[in-house]
């Protein structure tokens, strides 16, 4: 090999590298031992995860059983577009077992890639050791909350005002909403 040809073969084994590495999200998840339940995830997490045990036992049959509105689905699919999410939940919480499938159903329903959503799974103190929590004013668990251009748009909060696709429909569309708690 010549010596030219040298430099950009590093150059782009480097680059492949770089971006192989950097497309790999950091999920820093971990099981722990739970008094109420077999054991309970802290930390970011993969939407994959909910798929292995114990999680699988609920996830599944409450994801197979929701049948999201299509009409509602149809308006939501263009406003998903840009749109950035983040769920705060507990692998512990009842509302997180029953809304969380419901969500990812809905998503991808409407085509939003569902594995794209930051999934951050708490403790029953809602929080977690890195306290990704911080500045998020987590009071009740799941919250979905919605972004565009970093500017939170909305979320919902422990359960839906109407249904999941119809809280999102207003939160996206820009229709006055208020969650479960916003008493102001």
């Amino acid at each position: 090999m010549s010596n030219t040809l040298k430099p950009i073969l590093f150059l782009l084994i480097a680059l492949v590298l770089f971006a192989g590495c950097k497309a790999q999200p950091s999920y820093t998840a971990m099981r722990i031992p739970d008094p109420e339940d077999q054991e309970i995830l802290v930390g970011t997490a993969p939407l994959d995860s909910l798929y292995s045990e114990p999680f699988v036992e609920w996830y599944e049959p409450n994801l197979a059983a929701y049948e999201p509105n299509p009409e509602v689905i149809s308006a939501l699919k263009p406003l998903l577009e840009d749109i950035e999410i983040t769920l705060f939940m507990g692998t512990w919480c009842s509302d997180s077992k029953r809304e969380v499938p419901r969500f990812v159903k809905i998503l991808e329903a409407a085509g939003y890639p569902a594995d794209k959503m930051e999934i951050i799974t708490m403790t029953r103190d809602k929080n977690t050791p890195q306290a990704y929590e911080e500045g998020f004013g987590i009071i009740n668990v799941p919250t979905f909350i919605f972004y565009r251009d970093d500017e939170e748009l909305g979320r919902i909060v422990e359960y839906p005002i109407e249904s999941l696709e119809a809280d999102m429909l207003k939160i996206l569309s820009g229709a006055p909403y208020r969650h479960a708690y916003d008493w102001d």
